[in-house]
């Protein structure tokens, strides 16, 4: 086997392993994030993003990549108290509909909505309330989230700095170093008979 096929076999390995850890860390910090705010327990749209591609030898070189959603970095590395873009808004505003968060602030809205109308009860017929439309809810979510984020840091969790700080870059290059040591050592005899 040539030496390029089992580096990069090597590195495949290496890589369908980073995914796997990655997510289970990321799954682990999550879980641990949402019982300690009595919040729900889901796989993220980062979790899904976690995927290992084939590493390839093109123009001398072998290379491997791990991808993920362009957030992870501030879900590793936390984020301090500042302003959200309308961008930021709207992503989050998305993902407040998956979470149920914009479905409790309509039920929230609705449940204040007839306190107020039953504290100011008239002697005619009161007024039937429904639920604030769902875009609606979903912007005000978004707008309370990016609020929070402008007045709370948002806590760091370190789920890919755990997995790649836990000494397998080591043992990836002893590995890496010994398909050399023994590859040479072949040419080298090759070549003195």
């Amino acid at each position: 086997m040539a030496v390029d096929k089992e580096i990069i076999k090597i590195l495949d390995e290496f890589n369908l392993k980073l995914a796997e850890d990655t997510r289970n860390s990321l799954q682990t910090k999550l879980d641990e994030r949402a019982a300690k705010y009595n919040g729900k327990r889901v796989k993220s749209r980062l979790w899904a993003s976690v995927k290992p591609i084939s590493s390839v030898f093109i123009g001398g070189k072998i290379t491997m990549k791990l991808t993920m959603n362009d957030y992870w970095d501030v879900v590793n590395d936390g984020r301090k108290p500042s302003n959200v873009s309308e961008d930021g808004q709207d992503k989050i505003a998305d993902w407040s509909a998956t979470r149920g968060l914009a479905e409790k602030i309509r039920i929230t809205d609705l449940e204040a909505r007839k306190q107020r109308q039953s504290l100011s009860e008239r002697k005619g017929k009161l007024k039937t309330l429904k639920k604030m439309p769902f875009d609606r809810a979903k912007k005000a979510a978004g707008f309370l989230v990016a609020r929070s984020l402008k007045k709370k840091r948002l806590e760091p969790t370190h789920f890919f700095d755990e997995v790649i700080e836990d000494g397998r870059i080591e043992k990836l290059k002893e590995d890496i170093a010994t398909v050399f040591k023994t590859d040479v050592l072949i040419d080298i005899r090759k070549t003195i008979r």
